[in-house]
């Protein structure tokens, strides 16, 4: 069943979802439409919802409170009325296609949002929002994120929430792109969408849209001793890890960055006294719900953030991982492994600390360091450990 909207009508998240399930339901044969609170609900969810259920219950209460908003506002028009039981005119109740501008949603587009969305409500009216913006003829647009903010009236986290989650639900697809504009403010470029069923059209489109714009390619740095260190401490039944699905599947994002960039520079070269190469990362200790869970949309291999010799990349086995956080003005966001080199006098510290923007759309996520940090000696290296990594790895082998 197909839901048409009037793009022009002013109304809130829930009014919005009321007027697109009616609409659904109408037909001009009967000239009205007699329904009710339950009926309405089945429609909008697949199901009848139970007063006993607090979600579902949630549910109810805003049909009931966006039905009497519409008859106030004037929107809708009901002839009689029994409780929650209702007979509405056509008034409001179909959209003229000829006139107006409208968006068309599917019945179980809907289902799907209030079957999982944590405010379902507010995720069907942002995804009507969204369609809405997509070009019929091409399948894919572009709007800028901050755009939505100012149109839409959602903070830009609740709109990098709201993506994900429709993203989740194979609602709709993005088109990240590994470009940034060369117009001096080096913005990335704007991300393509559409609905996830046009995913090869947007694709597409994404491609012809990044031609039309004066950009150079952006080339995300990964550093792979630190994705190794984290892959071993993995495969070694890391805490971290542990019941962590989100984890699990950032690291295994990590992991497939870093066998792809083995394609672009390899790590070859002699180790005592032996030829040797780095080898691709094996993905299949990943269980199969987080590489299923996972969308390859990593475009193309990209370089490491640091030239580590052969040595460096083949000899760290370990027990465990160690990541830290330094607190360091200069490093505020940085989640990655910081290399800290010691010179030959043992006075000067260079700190490797590049400003990384972890995600395509998410908002940057500052993170704080412990108030103390340890550090010990190593051959080659000097490492700062937090005191949240003490319980996976062997203080006494630093020393």
């Amino acid at each position: 069943m197909k839901l048409f909207l009037d793009k022009q009508l002013n109304t809130n998240d829930r009014e919005t979802a009321i007027l697109a399930i009616l609409n659904g339901m109408y037909s001009k044969k009967y000239e009205h439409l007699s329904t009710s609170v339950s009926l309405i609900g089945y429609e909008m969810t697949g199901r009848f919802l139970k007063t006993s259920n607090k979600r579902e219950r949630t549910i109810i209460d805003g049909i009931k409170n966006a039905i009497q908003s519409l008859i106030d506002k004037g929107i809708i028009e009901v002839l009689n009325q029994n409780n929650d039981n209702y007979i509405f005119s056509g008034k409001g109740l179909e959209v003229n296609s000829n006139k107006k501008k409208f968006v068309v949603v599917e019945q179980w587009e809907m289902q799907r949002v209030f079957e999982i969305a944590n405010k379902p409500f507010n995720v069907f009216s942002f995804f009507c929002s969204l369609i809405g913006t997509i070009n019929n003829q091409t399948k894919e647009w572009h709007m800028p994120q901050d755009e939505m903010v100012s149109l839409w009236g959602y903070g830009k986290e609740t709109v990098n929430d709201y993506l994900e989650q429709l993203e989740k639900m194979q609602l709709i697809y993005v088109y990240r792109h590994k470009k940034r504009r060369a117009n001096g403010t080096y913005y990335k470029l704007n991300n393509s969408y559409g609905r996830y069923c046009d995913k090869d059209a947007v694709t597409a489109e994404a491609l012809k849209y990044s031609d039309t714009v004066e950009c150079e390619d952006f080339v995300e740095k990964l550093d792979r001793r630190a994705v190794k260190l984290r892959y071993n401490a993995y495969c070694n039944d890391a805490k971290k890890y542990r019941n962590n699905f989100n984890a699990e599947k950032d690291l295994y994002r990590q992991c497939i960055a870093y066998n792809k960039s083995l394609k672009y520079k390899p790590v070859e070269g002699c180790y005592d006294g032996e030829y040797k190469q780095g080898e691709l990362l094996d993905l299949s200790v990943f269980p199969d719900d987080v590489r299923n869970g996972v969308d390859d949309n990593w475009g193309e291999p990209v370089p490491m953030e640091n030239g580590f010799s052969v040595e460096e990349i083949l000899d760290m086995s370990i027990e465990g991982e160690v990541q830290m956080n330094l607190t360091n003005n200069n490093c505020v966001g940085q989640d990655d492994l910081c290399k800290v080199v010691v010179t030959n006098n043992s006075e000067a510290l260079m700190m490797n600390n590049d400003i990384c923007k972890i995600g395509d759309y998410k908002e940057s996520v500052y993170a704080e360091a412990d108030n103390e940090s340890h550090s010990g000696k190593i051959p080659c290296e000097l490492f700062c450990v937090t005191g949240k990594d003490l319980d996976c790895m062997d203080i006494e082998d630093l020393y």
